[in-house]
């Protein structure tokens, strides 16, 4: 995000604020009930010093932040607690203990001496939403090997295999060749889906212990500004979901999941 719309935004909250309307509102009405500009003119002067000064007060940009922050949280926990209720009872616990370090981390780091950064509150909070998009798919993933495992592709293979070496037609021998060139790529995939599994498992406990590890950092009583550029250090070190995502919906693994709950791109934004 540039500077220019950064104070666009701020601009535009100033404008946009209730007292303000309520100014302007009021100016306009006590101009209209005097029959005189005079009262309109005062509330356009100071609305104009108000935009042009007002948007750049530290605490102006304070609360606007914090309002923002608040909407995003709110908005965050709604997305995952709507994603929580397809998981199963073990990708559930794992969620929820997840979300409470990161909530210990983020209440020890507002309650502080030193002013820590939303931003990195913010980029913190996203390994909420990522975690959970890690355990869909490897909650879709291990049901889909499940049933590989009742209807295994190596078995399909050897049936056919004998099938072909007893068979005299040829358009039929043929036919069995493709099926069971077919049957090798089943059991190549189940080899690659088992391998994607394992990597999912590596990132969800990747995801898990970052936030210990801030944790630990926290108490033994690290700055903020040391803490922030460290979690900024580690988080931009998560592996996104996305490859994952194309490939299993490539082997018809992965139906869509909702937009909701997709992370955003676990970087800050320059300001």
């Amino acid at each position: 995000m540039t500077t220019a719309t950064i104070a666009a935004n701020y601009r535009s909250s100033a404008f946009y604020s209730q007292y303000n309307l309520i100014l302007l509102g009021g100016a306009a009405l006590f101009s209209l009930a005097s029959a005189s500009l005079v009262p309109l003119l005062v509330g356009l002067t100071v609305e104009l010093l108000w935009l042009g000064v007002g948007w750049r007060l530290s605490a102006f940009r304070r609360r606007v932040d914090l309002r923002l922050e608040t909407e995003r949280r709110a908005q965050l926990d709604d997305s995952v607690l709507t994603g929580m209720r397809a998981l199963g009872s073990e990708h559930t616990s794992r969620l929820v203990a997840l979300e409470r370090t990161i909530s210990a981390i983020s209440a020890r780091a507002s309650a502080g001496n030193g002013p820590f950064p939303i931003a990195a509150l913010a980029e913190l909070d996203q390994l909420r939403p990522l975690f959970l998009r890690y355990c869909q798919l490897h909650e879709r993933l291990s049901r889909r090997l499940q049933e590989l495992v009742l209807a295994p592709p190596e078995a399909e293979v050897q049936s056919l295999s004998q099938a072909y070496a007893a068979e005299k037609d040829l358009g039929a021998r043929y036919t069995l060749h493709q099926a069971i060139k077919l049957a090798h790529r089943r059991v190549q995939q189940q080899a690659r889906m088992v391998e994607m599994r394992r990597d999912i498992e590596q990132q969800l406990a990747l995801l898990e212990q970052m936030p210990n590890h801030l944790r630990s950092r926290q108490q033994l009583g690290l700055s903020s500004a040391e803490l922030a550029a460290e979690m900024h250090e580690l988080i931009s070190r998560v592996g996104m979901p996305e490859a994952l995502e194309v490939e299993l919906g490539e082997l018809g693994v992965l139906s869509v999941l909702p937009p909701s709950v997709a992370p955003a791109r676990l970087q800050r934004e320059s300001t």
